[in-house]
């Protein structure tokens, strides 16, 4: 794997750095509160930048204020780790605004056991981080024989004829869901504004639907999460195309997407969520548009995988 960042601004690479400090101080110190012996054996193992700043794709655009995200892959010692998804969230919560960050940083979590099993079965996203991406941290410390240890697997050739029947599965099955909640959530836009929360909740259905068929047809993955930031960057920095469902990122729109972001447990929980029939209308409009471009997309995947599958490349 790549350990260089010198196709990047010297204040980028600080930028790095600092990302690297904050998620270990978090981590350390949040070892430390846990307080249980089994606590002092958690690691952060490797720390991988990938996506748009290891592609050397990203950009910067004054006038609008647009950046691109940072992604990181976290490869952990413990499962319990990957489970702390309020700690991470915490985390990236600190990094926006951290002054000397400022952007977002998107990070999913995943052991190193699971991170080789997936390598070993060709499985194309992991394999895609660590061809293409940069390590930024390792723990060095050896085994007990002094060798080094905390090896990632060698990416594996995938399957062709499976990953195409996978991916066709996916595509199926999640293109359904995220048609049947977006048809629900337009009942409840038509149903008038007492469904008001509940129909948000709906349409923040179908839009992690769409990103779930999208990112499960193209790479077989998809982070288990209901964030629909992370999602929405992991399939832009995946084909940029999908983002044109959301339209410019301008006033009032990008509250409008974030409205949505939030309605997963607030519109379901919280007496203070509160969006209008304008809102829900745009948010309708615009998932639709995002079911047809991730369609379009996932059936561009699904010809190469059966053209792949049928020459047995």
């Amino acid at each position: 794997m790549q350990t260089s960042l010198d196709h990047l601004p010297p204040a980028r690479q600080a930028e790095f750095a600092r990302i690297q400090e904050v998620i270990l101080d978090e981590l350390e110190t949040r070892i430390k509160a846990d307080g249980k012996a089994r606590a002092k054996h958690y690691r952060l193992l490797k720390l991988v930048l990938f996506g748009s700043f290891a592609k050397g794709t990203w950009f910067e655009d004054s006038r609008s204020g647009r950046a691109s995200d940072i992604d990181l892959l976290a490869i952990v010692s413990h499962e319990a780790l990957t489970e702390m998804s309020a700690f991470w969230g915490e985390v990236e919560d600190r990094l926006y605004t951290d002054p000397l960050v400022k952007r977002d940083v998107s990070i999913i979590v995943h052991t190193l056991q699971d991170v080789n099993r997936q390598l070993k079965d060709g499985q194309y996203f992991f394999s895609e981080i660590i061809q293409q991406g940069i390590l930024l941290y390792e723990d060095g410390e050896p085994d007990r024989n002094g060798n080094a240890k905390n090896i990632l697997a060698k990416p594996a050739a995938p399957d062709p004829k499976k990953a195409y029947y996978q991916a066709a599965e996916y595509a199926s099955y999640w293109k359904r869901a995220a048609e049947q909640f977006l048809t629900i959530g337009r009942q409840g836009i038509d149903a008038g504004p007492e469904w008001e929360r509940n129909t948000a909740f709906q349409l923040h259905q179908a839009a992690e639907s769409a990103y779930r068929m999208f990112l499960l047809t193209t790479t077989l993955y998809a982070p288990g999460t209901h964030h629909l930031g992370k999602l929405r960057n992991i399939a832009r920095t995946i084909d940029g195309r999908i983002e044109d469902s959301w339209g410019p990122p301008q006033k009032p729109y990008k509250r409008y997407f974030e409205l949505l972001r939030r309605a997963y447990v607030e519109a379901r929980y919280s007496p203070s969520y509160e969006t209008t029939q304008e809102i829900l209308t745009w948010q309708a409009d615009r998932i639709g548009q995002l079911i047809a471009i991730a369609n379009e997309l996932c059936r561009e995947r699904l010809e190469r995988l059966g053209a792949e599958a049928e020459s047995g490349v």
